[in-house]
């Protein structure tokens, strides 16, 4: 009797857990919430949102942590997650109030959830990853029903927030990016929280953004990418080009270690392949047939091969190196069509045939493909599932970073999905007007080294 009565003084002790409030509103505002709601609204989440955590874990034991989280609470109190305060006071406090609260359980229940704790607050393993997301995400969505009570009363700048949400972020970035980022730019915009430019990554088009029209990197945009990586930020380039051609490119600055390729047909990080997405061959086949009916030039890039009957300007050095790793195939009657795995299929110089291809691809694959412009007179053709945006979220999944966190550069309609996923959306002043029209900043030309100007500006560079 002597176990269940330790057990029984324990469950009345935690009913406390009714009586501590926290600094959120429930009820449209009409009163705080407390812990007891606190952790049934997580737990909650935790199995709604079960789907968006890509690790398996042990639902059982991650929702005894939840509600287990906050019973050190009872005796050191709740702590304002945007006040001023000592996390190292705090965590005295709690692992006191652990010990004294488990303690009231029977020794083996007590080891059971004091180690429970520990693993919440150590988020180390991936259930404790989960739960932690979980209440991090609880915490926002009482925001959300509170008219952004908290960020009223605390007023944190973005970073604070950011650095509060890290582990939805790096755990379950699909809920970040589908929702929080934009509900937390609105009271930016609102002038609720101070935007105080926490950029994580700079991601940036080649042709026609980073490149002169001559193909260059003045040395003005190389010096600023190499200025950017040297203040903590991530230098990404995102292409229509190969990585082959990209790394030839980018070879005199050092340090950039993603490259989303083939207009996020492939992504790598250094040598590599995080991502890959192909066409269907029998598409790509009927396609390039199509190109043959109508007499269009192509070249199709795909398994270190490019087979073509024009080529494309980003391959004219390269076609002439031995080790390459390219295998060049030249068709130019356009009569022995390879059928293979393509990531990307360009197309040349006829807007007027671009048009017949263009119409014929969406009416029969708009489900399996994307087409759009990509440069003066080149129109591109790639998975459905491939976009410069589906990319970048590639690229920031594994850095654990939100999308609201990366500026974009960009100046065709292959960057639009890029420009979109992100807050700081940038396109060139020589950029297409449809592209201008969707974004936040616009650049100086190309031309005039505009992603070097914007980003010594924005990123205080010099």
């Amino acid at each position: 009797m002597d176990r269940l009565k330790q057990q029984i003084d324990f469950i009345l002790e935690i009913d406390k857990l009714k009586g501590i409030l926290r600094q959120s509103l429930v009820l449209e505002g009409t009163r705080r919430e407390n812990d007891t709601e606190h952790s049934w609204h997580m737990a909650t989440s935790a199995f709604i949102l079960r789907e968006y955590y890509k690790k398996e874990v042990d639902m059982e034991r991650v929702i005894k942590m939840i509600l287990i989280h906050d019973v050190v609470e009872i005796l050191a109190g709740d702590t304002p997650a945007y006040g001023d305060y000592s996390a190292e006071e705090k965590y005295r406090k709690e692992v006191e109030s652990a010990n004294k609260t488990f303690g009231i359980l029977p020794e083996d229940q007590k080891e059971e959830y004091i180690t429970l704790w520990n693993e919440f607050e150590d988020m180390e393993t991936d259930e404790s990853k989960f739960a932690n997301a979980c209440d991090r995400f609880q915490g926002f969505i009482q925001n959300v029903t509170s008219d952004a009570h908290t960020w009223r009363k605390f007023s944190p700048k973005k970073s604070r927030i950011l650095s509060r949400m890290r582990p939805v972020i790096e755990y379950m970035p699909e809920v970040y990016n589908g929702y929080i980022k934009d509900y937390l730019q609105k009271y930016i915009d609102l002038g609720v929280v101070e935007d105080d430019l926490p950029i994580k990554a700079v991601a940036t088009d080649m042709d026609g953004t980073f490149l002169t029209q001559d193909k260059r990197i003045t040395e003005e945009n190389r010096e600023s990418a190499i200025k950017t990586m040297e203040k903590g930020v991530e230098f990404i380039v995102a292409s229509g080009r190969s990585y082959v051609s990209i790394k030839e490119l980018v070879q005199n600055i050092p340090g950039i270690n993603y490259f989303i390729c083939l207009n996020g047909a492939e992504v790598y990080k250094n040598n590599r392949v995080l991502y890959e997405a192909s066409i269907d061959p029998e598409i790509s086949f009927d396609i390039l047939k199509k190109c043959q009916e109508i007499d269009l030039d192509f070249s199709a890039t795909g398994n270190n091969k490019v087979y073509y009957s024009k080529l494309d300007l980003e391959y004219e050095s390269i076609i002439k190196k031995e080790d390459s790793g390219i295998n060049f195939i030249f068709d130019k009657e356009k009569k022995n069509i390879e059928k293979d795995y393509y990531q990307k299929l360009v197309f040349y110089n006829s807007p007027e045939k671009f048009k017949i291809l263009r119409e014929y691809v969406e009416e029969k694959y708009s489900d399996k493909v994307n087409v759009f412009e990509s440069g003066a007179r080149i129109m591109d053709i790639v998975s459905k599932e491939a976009n410069k945006g589906n990319g970048l979220k590639i690229v920031a999944r594994d850095m654990g970073i939100g999308l609201d966190e990366i500026v974009a550069l960009g100046d065709n309609e292959n960057d639009l999905s890029m420009l979109k996923e992100v807050i700081y959306s940038v396109a060139m002043e020589n950029a297409k007007d449809i592209v201008k029209d969707q974004v936040r900043y616009v650049a100086r030309s190309n031309e005039e080294s505009g992603v070097a100007k914007f980003l010594n500006l924005f990123l205080k560079l010099d």
